[in-house]
């Protein structure tokens, strides 16, 4: 029997008098009736739904880190089967744009339907775009599948790691959220291998039919697991609320922000100069529309798109900007590594996956073990701010790589680099779920979510600007008889090969040294990243989540037995005590021998009423 959780949708701003699913002091008294006890308690699957439900989701996790990496193997095959080199940029924009528009808004998604049938919905739209892309019969429509595809993958980060919140105890889900990363970590590095078999002894189009069958075993699985119940902002919604709460008008406002900006930054530098007037307006545009969006959403209030009273806890906005420069970072270097080895080390594509395999290995049993410690000790600020900093560090050190630099330093650095990625990459999601009610774990974590793709893109972005630029200048330094617009437009390795066919030593080499001075001077956006993620993660505080279960005493005057009390999140932040609501731990421990009173306890605030009004009754 499912039994939903009482919530309220809001975040006070001081201590609420609404007691939900919470830490109870061990020695607390509990006066209140075992049917009231059940009402608050949250239910959590059994070992082995659980266990079913995270081999679904690490399932599509690796289905969609696959998808996004595996393309760049594909990509020259499959612009030989279309006869063009001009929508290459488009392939993988069309789904970044898709997914970064659709993520904030898919917090409202599962804040109102079904979690399970939800996640389902945005895994058979993504499982569409796959198979248009599977089937194209041109490059626009590729584009498009990618688009379609972007759609669904838009909801389904954020799905995953809202089944974790929802499925599992707090004690167990920085351990899970570190599995999901890591499994993560691990379709990123078998992406590159089974895109080369692939396009090489098969078609490109299997490496968007391999999406098919592994769609259709999580749709299986999924559909056989009966997902606890937890309470919604509101129970009892007609259409006319959705289409209100849903902030449709915020929407169309955000998309063309997101696009305008994203679209200038994939074309400035290479379709179009940065001084041309489209990627000015588009710039000005952008900004233009984000202001408006924002004068918007505060209008809009509680039920805004992005609730902006959310926005302004400082975990919360602390965490966005985390994520926001961990993933720029973390994307930089996913895609100037691989290419430092085949330019600068002669690597084949497939060679160059097996190099950078001490980053992905490092960084999957780094985000294991991390998860596993956060559960033991329970605050997470200290991973985050030491991942943090290790990626700074090892950034520095891979940024001193030159053309002779042997297999131990680059496998050390690369180590190191994977530790601080893992240890940090998880932090800013288990942050924000720590510190608000469950009924608003969509929202944050979608928020959370959309500033990590975000991220990621503008970076990327930024990156690619940058080599470019970097690339020109090095060119002009150390090989002056070379032009630089032909190596761009060719490409490293066949312009490489084509100065060794003409036995022209000289200007391979100052090619060589071009290409290591432009990578590895890119890589100080990373530092940069790292260092502006190691500044956000002091706002996580002293977040905290529950280490372990608690039990509370039954009313020995009453007769009553031990009662098991499942423990949800506690935290104790500088944002001041925990939005879970409940009693407020101290920074020494919990009060020993306190008595819990029915009136304390069993004081609701309504769940359909909005943050304001629900703060003023507190």
């Amino acid at each position: 029997m499912e039994k939903d959780i009482n919530t309220v949708n809001s975040i006070p701003a001081q201590p609420p008098i609404t007691v939900l699913p919470t830490a109870v002091p061990e020695n607390a008294v509990v006066t209140d009736s075992s049917s009231a006890k059940e009402d608050r308690e949250p239910e959590y699957l059994g070992p082995r739904a659980l266990a079913f439900l995270m081999s679904s989701l690490l399932l599509v996790v690796i289905m969609i880190t696959l998808d996004q990496s595996i393309l760049a193997t594909a990509i020259p095959k499959i612009t030989d089967h279309f006869h063009t080199i001009a929508d290459i940029g488009w392939y993988a924009a069309a789904y970044m744009i898709c997914n970064a528009c659709l993520q904030p808004l898919t917090g409202k998604v599962y804040t109102y339907f079904s979690l399970r049938y939800a996640f389902l919905s945005f895994v058979l739209v993504f499982e569409l775009g796959s198979l248009i892309c599977a089937v194209s019969q041109s490059s626009t429509m590729l584009v498009v599948g990618r688009a379609v595809a972007g759609m669904g993958g838009s909801g389904i980060q954020n799905g995953a790691l809202t089944m974790i919140a929802v499925a599992a105890p707090p004690s167990q889900r920085p351990t899970l959220m570190g599995i999901v990363m890591a499994m993560a970590g691990a379709g990123q590095l078998i992406a590159p291998l089974i895109g080369g078999a692939l396009t090489q002894h098969a078609s490109w189009r299997w490496c968007f039919y391999l999406n098919l069958p592994v769609g259709g075993i999580v749709l299986a699985v999924m559909a056989c697991i009966q997902m606890p119940a937890y309470k919604n902002r509101k129970a009892n919604w007609t259409f006319r609320d959705v289409i209100h709460d849903f902030d449709i008008t915020g929407f169309t406002i955000f998309a063309p922000a997101c696009v305008m900006l994203l679209l200038a930054l994939e074309w400035g530098g290479s379709t179009y100069s940065w001084s041309s007037a489209k990627i000015i307006g588009l710039f000005c545009g952008s900004g233009g529309t984000f202001i408006a969006f924002f004068i918007w959403e505060y209008l809009h209030g509680d039920d805004a798109m992005i609730p902006l009273p959310l926005v302004r806890m400082r975990v919360v906005y602390s965490s966005m900007a985390a994520g926001f420069f961990q993933f720029g970072a973390l994307l930089a270097f996913a895609y100037y590594m691989p290419l430092w080895f085949q330019v600068v080390k002669g690597a084949s594509p497939t060679m160059s996956a097996v190099y950078v395999l001490p980053t992905f290995i490092s960084q999957m049993a780094s985000a294991i073990f991390a998860g596993a410690l956060v559960s033991r000790i329970g605050y997470v600020a200290p991973f985050s701010l030491g991942g943090s900093a290790l990626s700074a560090l090892s950034a520095g050190l891979i940024s001193t790589f030159n053309v002779h630099t042997d297999a131990g330093h680059w496998i050390g650095y690369q180590i190191l680099n994977g530790i601080g990625r893992g240890m940090a990459i998880q932090q800013p999601i288990q942050a924000v779920q720590s510190v608000v009610q469950p009924a608003m774990v969509p929202t944050v974590t979608a928020l959370v979510s959309w500033s990590q793709t975000f991220g990621g893109a503008i970076f990327i972005g930024l990156a690619q600007t940058a080599f470019i630029n970097l690339l020109k200048s090095a060119l002009k330094s150390h090989a002056p008889g070379v032009d630089a617009d032909i190596v761009i437009a060719t490409g490293a390795t066949e312009y490489l090969a084509e100065l060794v066919a003409k036995g022209d030593t000289t200007s391979r080499n100052g090619v060589l040294l071009a290409y290591n001075d432009a990578i590895t001077k890119t890589f100080y956006l990373a530092i940069g990243c790292a260092l502006a993620s190691f500044v956000a993660s002091t706002g996580l505080g002293k977040t905290r989540v529950e280490r372990k279960k608690k039990h509370v005493k039954g009313d020995m005057e009453k007769g009553g037995k031990e009662e098991k009390a499942e423990a949800t999140t506690s935290t104790s932040s500088d944002d001041g005590p925990s939005v879970q609501g409940g009693q407020n731990e101290k920074e020494n421990g919990d009060s020993d021998g306190e008595k819990v009173t029915d009136d304390q306890e069993t004081r609701p605030v309504p769940t359909d009423m909005s943050s304001t009004e629900a703060i003023k009754a507190a």
